[in-house]
């Protein structure tokens, strides 16, 4: 009887430790061999996300399930695609390997995106804050009818109304006649500085109304730029601190600023910060040895460079997208997209643009393009958003 009495909980005990232990391994990702029944084999996870949802995984060409979903794979290298229809696919080549989940987070581009003008009545200079929240640009005479606008420096926010209503109308700052004026914004986005020729006025717009503000402040705005930039590159790893200062230029970090956009300006070798490499990261081919000419995206989270592009294949600056993930490039009649490791590289906008003029919102949902759609009705081009969302 007593024997009895300790058989119960025994067994007890084992099928909970059993059934513990088949519950962990199985999502760890171990998979019995239905070949060979008594065996387990690990498999990996890819968990695959999309932005928007409910896209279809397909993995190797078969649909395997929707976003946002886990799919278990034996180890071994394979092609997924996120796709939804009005969506330009996503497709990358991932490693999945043993008990280890692999991810998969597709930001989706619609293929055909619409326009919606933010100015009407012509524009000069637009220039973007160093925050990326805000648009200044000058309204000239000659753009001034029926008193629609006064001309002057107006200053746009990049912000949307409560309850997803539109963008919010341009407000001006300083009423005048600035009709081939040049805009540079100081590093902390509260003054302006306004150049026509040889003659310049610097405003502070943190004062209201804005005030004229002493000229000497310019003299220190290169300085405050890079003491920033050093600021941001403190937070890397100091081998490869001494890359960026001897052999690169910084053109600009990520928004997230956990990866930095650079050209190389001499040859050099990234030396391994993580050893051995991150297992269940990028698994896109890097290029450690950097050449002169070239611009590269490095990934300070897993001390990753790739190589994104020769600087003659774009005319302007790659501008990083709010995903921290991608890059725009103005390129000849189109704008196109990429990741940071040059992947998923596609068109989102082909048609009349100024090369000199882009930037996406802040929330991803538009980029904001210079153009003019009408030439006939005037010279002047005026602020559109392509809409992403």
């Amino acid at each position: 009887m007593k024997f009895r009495s300790f058989l119960i909980p025994f067994f007890t005990f084992c099928i909970i430790i059993t059934i513990s232990s088949a519950i962990i391994a199985y999502g760890r990702g171990y998979r019995l061999n239905l070949g060979k029944p008594t065996q387990l084999h690990a498999t990996g996870i890819v968990t695959a996300t999309s932005d928007p949802v409910a896209a279809q995984v397909l993995v190797n060409g078969t649909l395997k399930t929707a976003t946002n979903n886990s799919i278990n794979l034996e180890p071994n290298w394979y092609s997924v695609t996120i796709r939804k229809e009005g969506y330009i696919p996503w497709e990358k080549k991932l490693r999945v390997q043993g008990e280890v989940v692999t991810r998969a987070d597709a930001y989706l581009f619609p293929t055909s995106p619409s326009l919606s003008p933010i100015t009407t009545s012509g524009i000069l200079a637009p220039a973007l804050s160093p925050d990326g929240t805000t648009i200044a640009f000058i309204v000239p005479n000659d753009a001034v009818r029926d008193g629609i606008k006064k001309p002057g420096l107006y200053t746009l926010e990049l912000a949307d109304k409560p309850l997803g209503g539109r963008n919010r109308d341009p407000k001006l700052v300083v009423e005048g006649s600035f009709s081939n004026a040049q805009l540079q914004w100081s590093p902390d986005a509260t003054k302006i500085l306004i150049t026509e020729g040889t003659n310049s006025s610097l405003y502070d717009l943190s004062k209201t109304p804005p005030q004229v503000a002493a000229m000497i402040e310019t003299l220190d705005w290169q300085k405050e730029k890079a003491d920033r930039d050093r600021q941001k590159l403190a937070s890397f790893k100091q081998p490869f601190i001494d890359i960026a200062t001897s052999s690169a230029r910084i053109l600009s970090f990520s928004p997230d600023e956990t990866k930095l956009l650079y050209e190389a300006t001499a040859s050099a070798s990234i030396p391994l910060v993580i050893n051995p490499p991150l297992v269940g990261g990028n698994a896109t081919e890097e290029q450690r040895m950097i050449k002169p000419g070239s611009i590269y995206v490095y990934d300070s989270r897993e001390d990753k460079n790739f190589m994104l592009l020769q600087k003659k294949e774009a005319p302007t600056t790659p501008v990083w997208f709010p995903t921290s993930r991608h890059l725009l490039l103005t390129l000849p009649k189109k704008i196109d997209v990429m990741e940071y490791d040059r992947t998923n590289w596609t068109t989102i906008y082909s048609g009349p643009f100024e090369k000199d003029f882009l930037t996406p919102w802040p929330t991803g949902s538009r980029i904001v393009i210079l153009t003019n759609l009408n030439p006939g009705a005037g010279s002047l081009p005026n602020l559109y958003t392509v809409n992403l969302r």
